[in-house]
C-alpha cells in the first residue's frame, strides 16, 4: 500500500497547480478584459471628473474597475447618481458567448441607446452587435462605439436633469391661471 503522505502531498501539489493555472488563466482573462473596457470605463471616469470638479452639484458617476466575477466575466456596474436623488446602473461585462467568440455585453443603457448601439454595431458588419434580452453584445473591439454611446446617455441622464421641467397641458393652464389671478 502507497504511504498515506504521499497520497496527501501528492494531492496537494495537484491542487496547488490547478490553483496556479487556475489564476492564470484568470489573470489573462483580467488583463484582456480591461483592454477591451478600456475606452468605457476612460470616458466614465472622465466624466465622473467633470462632475467632481464642479463640486458634485449635478450628481456623480461611481465607476469601479472592472474585476473577473465567478462566471469568469470580467465587467463592472457604473452607478449614476443626479442631483434629484434618482439612480440609473450600467452593467457592462466582456468575456466569450457560446460560439468562443469575446463580446462586450452592456445592461441598462435603455431602448433608444440600445437601437443606437446596434445601429452603429450592425453598419460596420451584421454580425457585430445583437440584442439578447435586457442586453446588447457588441464584439470585443467595438469598445469604443459602446464608450461614445454610453457618454450620449450619461450627458443626457445629467443634462437633461439639469434643465427646467417642461410644462403641458393641466399645469400649464393652472400657471396661466396663477398669473391672471
Amino acid at each position: 500500500m502507497t504511504n498515506p503522505f504521499d497520497i496527501k502531498n501528492r494531492f496537494r501539489a495537484r491542487l496547488r497547480a490547478a490553483d496556479a493555472q487556475k489564476h492564470r488563466v484568470r489573470a489573462k482573462l483580467l488583463a484582456d478584459g480591461t483592454r477591451a473596457l478600456a475606452p468605457i470605463t476612460e470616458a466614465l471616469t472622465l466624466m465622473a471628473e467633470v462632475l467632481e470638479e464642479d463640486d458634485i452639484a449635478h450628481g456623480r458617476i461611481v465607476c469601479p474597475a472592472p474585476e473577473v466575477d465567478r462566471d469568469d466575466f470580467v465587467g463592472f456596474t457604473a452607478t449614476l447618481q443626479n442631483g434629484a436623488d434618482q439612480e440609473h446602473r450600467i452593467t457592462v461585462k466582456y468575456g466569450p458567448v457560446l460560439g468562443g467568440r469575446n463580446f462586450i455585453a452592456v445592461t441598462g443603457l435603455g431602448a433608444e441607446y440600445n437601437e443606437r448601439l446596434l445601429t452603429l454595431a450592425s453598419n460596420a458588419a451584421p454580425s457585430l452587435g445583437r440584442s439578447v434580452g435586457n442586453d446588447v453584445h457588441v464584439e470585443a473591439d467595438r469598445g469604443g462605439d459602446l464608450a461614445e454611446i454610453l457618454r450620449e446617455m450619461v450627458e443626457d441622464f445629467f443634462a437633461g436633469h439639469s434643465e427646467a421641467p417642461i410644462r403641458t397641458g393641466a399645469a400649464e393652464a393652472r400657471g396661466r391661471l396663477a398669473l391672471v389671478q
